[in-house]
């Protein structure tokens, strides 16, 4: 089930990178829990609400370029680039989420800032 997991993850980001909210929305549990950065979102009505506050200020794009498979769950480590809706300001910064899954649908989302708080999180610090 475990590369199932890793390209369930790839859809998703996919899915978040071209705006395709249905294809997006279909890779979660109807209850996942994703702790954001700054808040936790619950169920699909939760994700609703991260995607659109998310994409409603700026335009954000995931990159990630290691995707480990740890078996119920994957750990992903790269970075985001977006742009301010209204400032057009650019930023970059490093991400890492660690998702875990339940019958091929993510369940549970954790971001982190940086990708040693994320290693450290699934017991791979170094």
């Amino acid at each position: 089930m475990s590369e199932e997991n890793v390209e369930s993850f790839k859809r998703l980001v996919e899915a978040w990178n071209r705006d395709d909210f249905d294809a997006w929305i279909d890779q979660f549990d109807p209850e996942v829990e994703w702790f954001t950065l700054v808040e936790v979102y619950r169920g699909h009505a939760g994700a609703r609400k991260a995607w659109e506050s998310l994409k409603g200020t700026m335009q954000i794009r995931a990159r990630f370029d290691d995707i480990r498979d740890l078996g119920e769950s994957v750990l992903a480590l790269g970075e985001m680039e977006g742009t301010g809706q209204t400032t057009r300001l650019d930023f970059t910064g490093e991400l890492a989420q660690l998702v875990t899954y339940r019958g091929g649908k993510a369940v549970n989302i954790r971001d982190f800032r940086s990708h040693a708080d994320a290693l450290e999180a699934a017991g791979l610090s170094e």
